[in-house]
């Protein structure tokens, strides 16, 4: 599986809280500062298959597994 760039999805995502994506991980259909906050955030806007991820706070860097 190829990894899948989601910064146009995320770019105005709030640092710091979780953000649920739609099902085409297109656009942010929920966010809060609980996982629950933003599972009723997404489900308030009517998304019922959605991903949820948390967002890192400004200037604090990701790391992931690099697999050749």
């Amino acid at each position: 599986m190829e990894p899948k760039d989601l910064s146009a999805a995320l770019k105005d995502a709030p640092p710091g809280e979780w953000v649920a994506l739609s099902e085409d991980e297109t656009h942010v259909v929920g966010h809060g500062m609980s996982v629950e906050d933003a599972i009723r955030s997404a489900q308030a806007s009517g998304e019922k298959n959605y991903t949820l991820l948390k967002m890192p706070l400004p200037n604090v860097g990701l790391a992931a597994p690099v697999r050749d």
